[in-house]
């Protein structure tokens, strides 16, 4: 087995996995090659070696390789997309999820819950937000239920919601608050706009 160390040089990645971010200076390759009945094998892994904040730089993410962890920016333009952001979230979520569902238990999480760590980790590095468009398109399905009527997101843009309301007033105030939150934890980096993705939805979130 064959081991080497890759460095790295400026500008620097910052990237996530397993929940942490760290800055990527090196990578870790080692490789094994074998031959098995009469052929060539090369089997190779590459674990990032990080430097945290305020640490010294040379920490092997033993438990990662490159190909598992997602890069959210680097140290010449310190913002991550504001899309990049949100599916991290949305994965930890259902990565919540599924680790209860192994242990015999049923949760919802939602993608909020993560966030809110995450920009703080961030916000240690100076690492802000940016987006590609100033506006980002957030589809809304709208219908009733047994308590009014609920309100949730159709695709998974940047936003996480599910508000059921007994009235539609209620209901319009609950996701005017909700665009509001979001908007602010992105610095108000993006505008966002809800556009109908069903009958009752038309002509209801527009006027929002």
């Amino acid at each position: 087995m064959d081991a080497q160390i890759l460095n790295l040089r400026e500008p620097y990645d910052y990237i996530y996995c397993n929940g942490e971010v760290g800055m990527h200076v090196g990578t870790y390759i080692v490789g094994e090659s074998r031959i098995i009945d009469g052929k060539y094998t090369l089997e190779t892994h590459s674990h990032p070696i990080v430097k945290y904040l305020n640490a010294p730089a040379g920490v092997v993410w033993d438990r990662a390789e490159l190909t598992d962890c997602e890069v959210l920016c680097n140290t010449a333009d310190k913002r991550v997309d504001v899309r990049t952001f949100f599916l991290l979230c949305w994965q930890m979520a259902r990565d919540k999820e599924k680790q209860a569902e192994e242990r015999g238990e049923y949760i919802f999480s939602n993608a909020a819950e993560g966030a809110l760590p995450l920009k703080q980790k961030l916000r240690q590095y100076g690492i802000g937000f940016k987006s590609k468009t100033d506006v980002i398109e957030q589809g809304v399905e709208i219908g009733p239920c047994s308590d009014g009527y609920f309100a949730q997101q159709m695709e998974w843009e940047i936003m996480d919601f599910h508000h059921i309301k007994p009235t539609l007033q209620e209901l319009a105030q609950a996701l005017t608050e909700e665009r509001e939150w979001w908007e602010a934890f992105y610095d108000h980096t993006v505008k966002i706009q809800y556009t109908p993705d069903s009958s009752l939805a038309k002509g209801f979130v527009e006027t929002l």
